[in-house]
């Protein structure tokens, strides 16, 4: 006759070989994302919208970001859409004398290969209402995913280093 814990002993065995034998097997990697063609892209990215900015071109600025994409400008209201990204870049680029020029300078990317976080500083030149020039420098996050096959700007937020009047 067996005991209480011989009765038991087989099934735990057993159950301890089955669960030994159900260890997972590793799935195929992911794919490596291709950082250098992503670096380049965000090259071409900020280049076009640059470009885009000097020509006054509130149409190719505004294609440049997703139809849901959310733009945080520093002293200004948040922008939502495309439509309101479009309207705050259409008041932006009336300014007189306007130069922008972006350096990304920490970019960073998903393990997917998706998204883009562009990090980096701008310099932008103007002319004030009363003809004088006027230089601010800042920062920036810009992020892109790709839409459709396409990069897109999702999210924008940028702000100055100098400090505000009375500050």
């Amino acid at each position: 006759m067996r005991t209480r814990a011989e009765h038991w002993a087989l099934p735990l065995a057993f159950l301890g070989v089955i669960a030994g034998c159900a260890t997972q097997v590793p799935g195929p990697k992911p794919a490596a994302v291709d950082t250098a063609a992503m670096t380049a892209s965000l090259d071409s990215l900020n280049k076009a919208f640059i470009a885009a900015v000097a020509a006054r071109d509130t149409n190719a600025v505004a294609a440049m970001y997703s139809d849901d994409a959310h733009v945080l400008p520093a002293n200004m209201p948040r922008a939502d859409g495309r439509d309101a990204i479009r309207a705050m870049w259409a008041g932006m680029l009336k300014t007189p004398g306007l130069v922008l020029n972006l350096t990304a300078s920490q970019p960073m990317f998903t393990e997917a290969g998706d998204m883009i976080i562009d990090i980096g500083g701008y310099a932008m030149k103007m002319t004030d209402k009363k003809g004088k020039p006027m230089e601010d420098i800042g920062k920036y996050v810009t992020i892109f995913k790709k839409v459709d096959g396409s990069w897109k700007i999702v999210v924008d937020t940028f702000n100055s280093d100098k400090a505000a009047p009375g500050m």
